[in-house]
Formats: structure tokens, sequence, C-alpha cells
């Protein structure tokens, strides 16, 4: 039976992620370690001009003729401290990062990014650390982070994530990939009834199917893509949406948690990549 599909064009606004959005993503240690070498580059930089400027370097001499050129790169020095605080915070070196901030002069017995500096220094040498760690350990795989996830997905979980809330925010997000999956079906269907939409069953009036776009009909790997397919919708519900939802369910980990997002977010993508088959 011949029947007509159309391109899924659902544009999602969904927030961009904040710097701090996950817990449990792991940062990539040679780019922070980079960053934080500029930063440190940087403050130097300033603290060399700053320090002549008020006749603290030889020839220890006042040269007001010097404050334009600190002026021009305070806002810069501040702007990439706080990156290097943030950084610092990610790296799970709170206490560390509390003292990357700007302070009153002479505080410190220098410029008011003294303090903050000595305190980059000290993250460069854990994270060299850990650098040295992992040539030692070798490989440790792929790394799977929250904010690469469907935006639709992480876009759901993100606040309820960001606040502490981690099983709502899993219930959420399935709520979201329920939605998307109801544009398509109608909201008479819900949860692993959704599956049907992967059937390899022809569309009918009341029955659209998703027919996953750049695979062969005529082949053996159409088929088991989308029984594949509609077996995952079902194990999204069941096996993810269903559990978090009963209290009888213990509250997933930080890790469980991601692995599980990470399920519906794959779903997410399947739908992405399909067009949608209605009956003539």
């Amino acid at each position: 039976m011949q029947h007509r599909t159309r391109h899924l064009r659902k544009s999602v606004q969904i927030p961009a992620p904040s710097h701090l959005r996950c817990t449990v993503a792991t940062m990539n240690d040679a780019l922070a370690h980079e960053r934080l070498a500029g930063v440190l580059e940087l403050i130097d930089r300033w603290g060399e001009l700053y320090e002549r400027r008020w006749g603290k370097k030889a020839p220890y001499q006042k040269q007001p003729g010097l404050v334009p050129q600190v002026d021009a790169l305070i806002d810069e020095v501040r702007t990439r401290t706080k990156l290097a605080h943030d950084v610092i915070a990610v790296m799970g070196e709170e206490d560390l990062a509390a003292k990357v901030v700007e302070h009153e002069e002479g505080l410190y017995g220098g410029h008011p990014f003294t303090q903050a500096r000595v305190a980059i220094v000290e993250a460069i040498a854990i994270l060299a650390q850990r650098e040295e760690l992992a040539e030692i350990v070798g490989p440790v795989g792929p790394r799977l982070v929250a904010s690469e996830l469907h935006p639709a997905i992480w876009g759901a979980a993100a606040k309820l994530w960001d606040d502490g809330h981690i099983r709502p925010a899993v219930q959420t997000a399935a709520a979201a990939l329920e939605g998307l999956l109801q544009d398509i079906a109608g909201p008479g269907q819900s949860g692993e009834n959704l599956a049907g939409l992967f059937s390899t069953n022809e569309p009918t009036p009341d029955s659209p199917r998703l027919r996953l776009r750049d695979v062969d009909p005529a082949s053996k790997t159409w088929k088991s893509a989308h029984e594949g397919a509609a077996a995952l919708v079902r194990g999204a519900f069941m096996g993810v949406r269903n559990l978090v939802s009963h209290p009888g369910w213990p509250d997933p980990s930080s890790r469980e948690a991601l692995e599980m997002l990470a399920v519906l977010s794959y779903v997410a993508h399947l739908i992405q990549r399909s067009d949608v088959a209605v009956s003539p």
C-alpha cells in the first residue's frame, strides 16, 4: 500500500545549559589546564603593569603613564578570573575556587589578584598530577556529558537536576519524550503503547508510523531497525519512566539517572531521524 511521508520539523526551544549542569560529567582536564594557564599569564601581565605603575618594581618610581594600560586590561582580568573560579569549582576544588576572586589592594601583599594567582597555580599543579595519573592508568573510555544529550531530554531535566532533584529530573525528561511521540500519534496513546509508531505494519488513518530515514525498506536492516526502535520505546517507558514514577523503586544515583537520560535521549534521536508515514 502506498503511503505518504513527511519530515519531522518540530522545533524545541531549549535554554542553553549552564556551565555547571551535571555533577557526574567529567571535565576535559587538558583544556582546563590550558585555560587556567592562559588566565595565569594574563594576571601576570596585568600584575607587572600594576606594580610598575605603583612603583613596586624597579626603578621603584610610580609611573602614572601606565594607568591607561592597567585600566584597559582590568575588565578582561576580572572576566577570565571568574572563568578560572568556575573551572576550579568544576574540578571539585571548592575551597581553592573560593580564593579565586578579586580582593582589596594590598590585602595579600600585592595587587588585587595575588591570592587568585596563587590558587590558580595550585589548581594547575592538581591538573598536571591528574594528567600524569591518566597516562599511567591508561585510556578510560568515552565519557557521557549531560549537555550533549538530546536537547528535548536534557532541556526538560536540567533545572531539576541542577537543583538536586535527580529522580524528578528523569520523570520530567520521560514526560518530554512522551510528548514528542504524542505530537505524532495523538494524545490518545501514551507510554509503551507509543511503540506502535515504529511498527513495521502500514500506517492507517488513525495510526501514523515513524520511518527511519536512510534505511533501505527492502533490507533486513529496515525491519530490525524499526522493531528495535519499538522495543526501545517500550523500554524507555517501562524500564525508565515507570520505575522512577513508582515509590517502590529506590532513588537512582547520579550515574544511574544519567544512564536513564541517555536511554531517553537515544529514543528522541531516533524520532528526530525519522519521517512520519501517514495513510493516503
